[in-house]
This record gives structure tokens, C-alpha cells and sequence, in this order.
């Protein structure tokens, strides 16, 4: 956050507010100064600063963190704030996993991020999409109020801006698919604060029946489904009483089916990876061969069940069946739930 405040001020803000560990950047007159607090529960490695950077290295046995995270304070001086886009773009280069980048940007990705006055320039848009995809980040969305700043004028003057935000790379939705992130409303401040729930749980509501498109390539698929319908016909009820009786009847024989023909694969996948490779390593006779080939069949079998069962909940209709990305449709699907 920026203090504007001396080391000595922000300290004692610290000790009340019951953080144990600190890094400070003092301030240049009376603008700027950036705080880092945190608790002892978590390292925090400081692997740079500056007036408008903190990039830190985290981690934690009690608590599920990313890998990297960095703090910025983006300059309200156009110049100087693409300055420090190159710095993060530098930053960016030497991290392979995990990253959460997070702050004030003082930019906007998109012209309706901003409401009163007079547009922003298309220039400083395009920058900070390009400094963004430089990165390999996105933006990880929000809860609460879309405007994180106003500058508290009367209207007309009134100008909302969403120049707050969290950014994370692929990594990171891998590691942490709860991830949620809050704009919370603030007292005594022109900015909302971003709170961060690395572990945001959902309240859980009952699953909805759905049709999954790899039950059809199953040999016995239309056996079950005229199982169903066949001698089901009752006097005493009409025909769409029947019809709904036997839909019922269908969606429950089709969920017990599916448990059994097509168990969790994410499970099933990883012990046959791990057969697979201790096969691999002794001597190959007739006997292993089989089994190799047998294990290669599984997992093909396997793997292309979750590909489709991603594909499905990704929504993502231009892409074809034939492109082999089971990751790429997980993380969309990650995406479109938060």
C-alpha cells in the first residue's frame, strides 16, 4: 500500500495492527512509500524493491500460497509507468511457476473499467494489454464493486476507475483453482482494498444432471438407454406423466452406469503412468510387452474420456475434438467458474 508516511509512523500502524515481520520503502517527500506487512506463519523473501515494485518470494507450511508474489504501485506519470512495466517484464523472465501480481496499476484493460471524464487514451489501453500478455497474466476477475477508485468529486465531476487488480499466470490457476479475489469497500480511502482467499470455498449445492458426451462412444450406451424405455408403458398415468417417469428413470439408471464404466480418470490415470514406467525399466519378454500395450491402451482410452469431459465444461465450442489440450480446457473451465 502506499504510506506516504515515514518508516517510524508505519511501524507503529504495524505493531497495532498485529503484523510481526515488515519491509518498508520511505517515501519521496510526501508522495509515495510503499508497506509490506506479514505474519510469522509465512516466509517472505524480498528479491526486489523499489518505489513502485515489491517482488517477493513466499512460502508456507499452513497455508497454500503461489510461488511468487509481487506488489505494485503503478506511477500516475505515463512515462515513468511503462518504466516500470519493463521492470516487471524483467521479473516475469525468471519465474516457472506459481505468480500472483497484484496493486494499483493506475491503467485499465478496457474503456468500460472507467466511468466519467473523458475516455482513456486507446495508447495507454493497448500498452497495459501489451505489458500484461508480455507477462503470460491475466486478469483473475473480482467479487464486489467493478470501480476500486473515485476521485470523490460532485457529479458531473465524478470519475470511477478500476485501476486495482489482481494478475496471475497459468500456473497459478493450476495451483490455487479456488483462488478468489474481493474488491472490498473502504473507510476513509478513494481506493478499494483487494482481499485475497487463495482457499475460497463455495457453498455446496446439489450437482445437476448432465449428458456427458463420452458415455455415447461406449458400447453398451444405447443398451442402457433402451433399458429404459422399453416395457415401460403404465395405464394408470398419461403419456406425459409416463414420459417424465421415464426420464427419471433414465437419469438415475445412466449416473449409477457412469460411476461404473467410467470411474474418476484423473485417479485412475496416475497409479497406470506409475505401472507403466515401472514396466519399462526391467527386461522386455512377451509377457511385459502385453502388459505395456495393454497399460498404453488404458491410458489412451482414459485420457481421451477427461479431454472430452473438460472440453465439454469449457464451453469453448471453435475449438475441434481433435485438438489434445485437456489442461487448456481445465484452466478455461477454472476461469469460467470464478
Amino acid at each position: 500500500m502506499e504510506t506516504k508516511q515515514k518508516a517510524s509512523v508505519v511501524r507503529k500502524v504495524r505493531r497495532r495492527c498485529g503484523f510481526t515481520e515488515e519491509w518498508i520503502v520511505n517515501p519521496v517527500g510526501r508522495s509515495g512509500g510503499l508497506a509490506l506487512w506479514w505474519s510469522d506463519v509465512v516466509t517472505v523473501n524480498i528479491l526486489f524493491s523499489s518505489s513502485n515494485i515489491i517482488h517477493t518470494s513466499v512460502m508456507s507450511e499452513a497455508l497454500s500460497t503461489p510461488s511468487y508474489i509481487t506488489f505494485i504501485y503503478g506511477p500516475t506519470d505515463e512515462a515513468e509507468r511503462l518504466l516500470c512495466w519493463e521492470e516487471v517484464r524483467r521479473i516475469s523472465n525468471n519465474i516457472r511457476t506459481s505468480w500472483l501480481c497484484l496493486g494499483d496499476f493506475n491503467d485499465i484493460l478496457f474503456q468500460h473499467e472507467k466511468c466519467g471524464g473523458r475516455p482513456r487514451a486507446w495508447r495507454k489501453i493497448l500498452n497495459f494489454k501489451c505489458f500484461v500478455a508480455d507477462c503470460e497474466l491475466e486478469d483473475l476477475g473480482y467479487n464486489g464493486p467493478i470501480f476500486t477508485w473515485c476521485n470523490n468529486r460532485d457529479y458531473p465531476e465524478t470519475i470511477h476507475e478500476r485501476i486495482d487488480r489482481a494478475l496471475g499466470n497459468l500456473q497459478l490457476r493450476e495451483q490455487l483453482p479456488c483462488l478468489q479475489v474481493f474488491n472490498v469497500v473502504p473507510a476513509g480511502s478513494d481506493h478499494h482494498f483487494l482481499f485475497i482467499q487463495c482457499q475460497y470455498e463455495k457453498r455446496q449445492q446439489s450437482r445437476t444432471f448432465r449428458f456427458e458426451s463420452a458415455w455415447v462412444s461406449h458400447g453398451n450406451f444405447l443398451d442402457v438407454i433402451k433399458g429404459c424405455w422399453r416395457n415401460s408403458s403404465d395405464q394408470d398415468h398419461s403419456v406425459l406423466e409416463t414420459f417424465v417417469s421415464n426420464l427419471k428413470r433414465c437419469r438415475k439408471r445412466l449416473i449409477a452406469w457412469s460411476k461404473k464404466e467410467f470411474p474418476n480418470s484423473g485417479k485412475t490415470i496416475e497409479p497406470l503412468k506409475t505401472h507403466l514406467d515401472e514396466l519399462t525399466q526391467v527386461v522386455r519378454t512377451p509377457d511385459i510387452a502385453r502388459g505395456i500395450a495393454n497399460i498404453k491402451g488404458d491410458l489412451e482410452r482414459l485420457l481421451e474420456c477427461e479431454e472430452q469431459y473438460w472440453w465439454q465444461r469449457s464451453r469453448i465450442n471453435w475449438l475441434g475434438a481433435g485438438d489434445k489440450n485437456s489442461r487448456f480446457f481445465h484452466i478455461s473451465t477454472i476461469k469460467r467458474r470464478q
